[in-house]
């Protein structure tokens, strides 16, 4: 149940995730861009 209801929300353009370590009060934001097997089998045949 938990994975299907993850998996339906990472299709979406954009998620957050929480971590909580219990260790104070932080935060920070991390971008990324698409890496599903396509994406990566079309940009591994050449370098810039």
């Amino acid at each position: 149940k938990a994975e299907m209801k993850a998996s339906e929300i990472m299709k979406g353009d954009e998620f957050s995730v929480t971590v909580d370590l219990n260790a104070g009060s932080s935060g920070f934001k991390m971008l990324t861009c698409d890496l599903t097997d396509e994406y990566v089998h079309i940009n591994a045949d050449y370098r810039t």
